[in-house]
């Protein structure tokens, strides 16, 4: 499961759900009264946060994202407490300034909201990491065009001025000289104009190629430029019919690749081999030659973009260009280097199975649930809660009862923190669902099976071991396990439920969720 789970997110949810439990452990010998107006905003707020946590735990969102958010989070409670401590020391009250906070409950009003306040800055935080990163991108894409346009052109113009000062009759090849450097010109500045376009993921989102096609194409073009060359192309049958998010300057990144394999090597016959695989979110293009191996500093170059600060004319700017093209794609370069030779390997998305309800690593681990259909499974969730409280309810239980875990028994605490552990739950089944085969993907039959074993598994686990433990904590006498006919049938339809309602809501909201947000 490493690099498909945002183990970061259980930080947050663990600094929400352990505060929550502070709320009610203060607020358990308050009346409902004062529980209410002191107790129900910090508790909302905690097993929201609680729930955020889990969301970007198997979120397809950067784990970097959730890394800075967790640690901002952390960060925020841990200074809110040393401020209230610090305020309670220097208190001239003492004790009774001290039992007064803990009776009404105000210190974890204040360690929850320094919790959310943390999460809020981390997102901020977070998100201007990211602009800050594509200020650095941009400065190298910047960087490369400069260069490009004086190593390109002005050599090229140096050289049209020194054979059009010879003349025809001085030399007789002038003119095709002149000629092909005057097409360099052209191709440049076409580079250049392409380039300087600011292409993001949303640029491109609609744009979709054909993999197959696109690297025959650029793999002939290489054999007629180098007949020499011995340039071989394998590809798996679900790459070959597999459709790539990218624009129609794809072929010019294998291009590069490829020219960039022959022409670097020492041997008289290069040999470049090109290997496409397909996961169920990714394609994966591998181009491996038998030459020396990249070079250290191209190596970086490639998997950071990172220029340099000085000219290297021999470099030549194919990988640069290469790397921005596949980036303004969403997709991302990979350099492997050993004894026999370097490959570089493209990952991009593929369109072609968009409508499975997931969002696309650049890494071949599969895929993870994408925002849009988090709020489907959230939606989900809700319905299911509703569904598992009405047969609770019709067969002699009480959904009210659930708020005894948090302080209260008391019917609006008891429903909202039952939704609270439909959501949590639910986000678990989003990520189980993710594992399914393709052929799979919101299948309602399939999802609700998945759904009912789920279930199943809450039921033994969760309400049969670690419900009645719980009460035991908190001084409820309670059997261990409690595995109960009624609490079974309450998670069968739980269950069964959010399957059918997460697969319907993966094909028919999700999409119109996604180009809202774009």
């Amino acid at each position: 499961m490493e690099g498909r789970v945002n183990y970061s997110g259980l930080v947050i949810a663990g600094v929400g759900f352990f505060l929550t439990r502070f709320t009610v452990t203060l607020a358990v010998y308050d009346d409902p009264v004062r529980f209410y107006l002191v107790g129900v905003v910090p508790l909302a707020l905690g097993l929201g946060l609680a729930a955020f946590g889990v969301a970007l735990t198997v979120a397809d969102v950067e784990p970097v994202l959730v890394r800075t958010t967790a640690r901002w989070c952390v960060a925020g409670t841990g200074a809110m407490l040393v401020l209230v401590v610090l305020t309670l020391l220097g208190s001239t009250a003492g004790d009774t300034a001290l039992a007064s906070v803990r009776s009404q409950s105000h210190l974890s009003n204040f360690l929850i909201g320094g919790g959310v306040g943390g999460t809020l800055t981390g997102l901020y935080a977070a998100r201007t990491h990211r602009h800050r990163g594509e200020l650095v991108r941009q400065a190298h894409r910047l960087e490369m065009l400069n260069r490009l346009l004086r190593h390109e052109v002005l050599n090229a113009v140096t050289v049209i001025r020194g054979y059009a000062a010879l003349g025809v009759d001085d030399h007789p090849s002038a003119g095709s000289v002149i000629e092909r450097r005057s097409d360099a010109i052209e191709r440049t500045i076409e580079e250049v104009k392409y380039l300087t376009r600011s292409e993001t993921r949303a640029g491109v989102s609609n744009r979709s190629l054909g993999l197959e096609p696109t690297v025959t194409a650029s793999a002939d073009a290489v054999r007629e430029r180098h007949s020499r060359a011995d340039v071989s192309v394998e590809m798996t049958p679900e790459a070959a019919a597999a459709r790539v998010r990218a624009g129609e300057r794809l072929q010019h990144v294998f291009d590069n690749l490829l020219e960039n394999a022959i022409v670097h090597t020492a041997s008289s016959t290069p040999t470049v081999e090109v290997v496409a695989s397909a996961t169920s979110a990714t394609v994966r293009v591998s181009v491996r030659d038998n030459g020396p191996g990249l070079p250290e500093r191209q190596q970086a170059l490639v998997e950071t973009g990172d220029i340099g600060e000085f000219d290297d004319p021999r470099s030549g700017f194919g990988l640069t260009v290469s790397r921005f093209l596949v980036e303004s794609y969403g997709g991302g370069i990979e350099v492997d280097v050993d004894g026999s030779g370097t490959t570089v390997t493209v990952v991009l998305q593929r369109t072609d199975v968009e409508d499975t309800g997931f969002g696309a690593l650049h890494a071949d681990t599969g895929v993870r649930p994408a925002i849009p259909h988090l709020v489907v499974t959230f939606l989900a969730a809700l319905v299911a809660g509703v569904g598992y409280g009405f047969v609770a309810e019709s067969l002699g239980g009480s959904v009210a009862a659930i708020g005894v875990f948090y302080g209260i028994d008391d019917p609006f605490v008891g429903w909202y923190t039952h939704q609270f552990h439909s959501v949590v739950f639910a986000f678990g089944f989003a990520g189980l669902v993710s594992l399914l085969p393709s052929r799979f993907r919101n299948d309602i039959p399939v999802y609700a099976a998945v759904g009912i074993a789920w279930g199943v598994f809450i039921w033994l686990v969760a309400a049969g071991v670690v419900a009645p433990v719980w009460l035991r904590l908190i001084g409820i006498p309670a059997s261990v396990p409690n595995l109960s006919a009624t609490l079974l049938a309450n998670h069968l339809v739980w269950g069964a439920s959010l399957g059918v309602f997460t697969a319907w809501g993966y094909t028919n909201l999700a999409p119109r969720l996604a180009r809202f947000g774009r």
